[in-house]
């Protein structure tokens, strides 16, 4: 049966309100599926992505997650999206050496932002990185999982068309909301095929026993992965949650407190 993220919220809006009172945290955590959720109780590795042109990654906001995830995961690995970003620049009509320009530019100023915020929250500590994803292109996981991507796109018609989708929804916003061209959306599709490797074994991409990625709103990709709903296949290890702050300073928590 298929999930949404929608659903799964409204199931569990009740519980996490009643959570809300006695759990000590400032984030609630809403684990995909069942697996999601074994990961997220493990609490061994963290991969937290932050995108580029969006308000929500600023440096309080920052300061507040990396406190609360580096304190809930053993080993947490932050990746700023530089090479993917090029992608987005290039469906925006720029030759390849202005898009890396301006890709490298606006994500140095992200990743300064990030080192910041980490700063303000106690330093990095053991374990904790930080990672331009340009760096780890040349990892052999990461590699076989990316030419995975590139064909499951070439086949799974599902898959495509929520990866245009969500090109189309990037690339307009950064158009002033105009409406891409196709040719435009295929290019603007880059940034998802470099990001999907981590949806699928980022354990094995970061050596972890298991590992979470998360984001603050609802991703139509993870929800299309983690539902079985395209040829795309994530690690038995591989986990996925929603993870946004807790309402009116409340904490809130889907895992059970004696689970975590």
């Amino acid at each position: 049966m298929t999930r949404t993220w929608g659903t799964a919220l409204r199931a569990s809006a009740g519980r996490r309100s009643a959570e809300a009172a006695a759990a000590g945290e400032k984030f609630v955590i809403e684990p995909f599926t069942d697996n999601c959720r074994v990961v997220c109780r493990n609490r061994a590795h963290a991969v937290m992505g932050v995108s580029p042109n969006n308000s929500y990654f600023n440096v309080s906001q920052l300061t507040e997650l990396l406190g609360w995830v580096c304190g809930a995961f053993r080993r947490v690995d932050v990746v700023v999206p530089d090479s993917a970003v090029v992608h987005t620049y290039r469906a925006l009509g720029h030759e390849p050496e202005q898009a890396k320009k301006k890709a490298r530019r606006e994500t140095a100023v992200l990743r300064n932002r990030v080192l910041r915020a980490w700063e303000a929250a106690g330093g990095m500590g053991e374990g904790h990185r930080v990672h331009l994803m340009s760096a780890l292109a040349g990892h052999p996981v990461y590699r076989r999982l990316r030419v995975q991507v590139r064909t499951a796109l070439a086949t799974d018609a599902r898959l495509r068309e929520t990866c245009l989708a969500m090109s189309r929804e990037v690339v307009g916003a950064r158009m002033g909301g105009a409406v891409p061209t196709q040719a435009q959306q295929e290019t603007g599709i880059g940034y998802l095929v470099a990001e999907l490797p981590f949806f699928l074994d980022s354990a094995a991409i970061f050596d972890a026993p298991s590992s979470l990625c998360f984001y603050h709103r609802p991703v139509p990709l993870a929800d299309l992965i983690f539902s079985w709903e395209t040829s795309l296949r994530p690690s038995p290890r591989q986990g996925y949650a929603l993870v946004y702050p807790a309402p009116h300073g409340a904490a809130a928590s889907a895992v059970p407190e004696g689970e975590r």
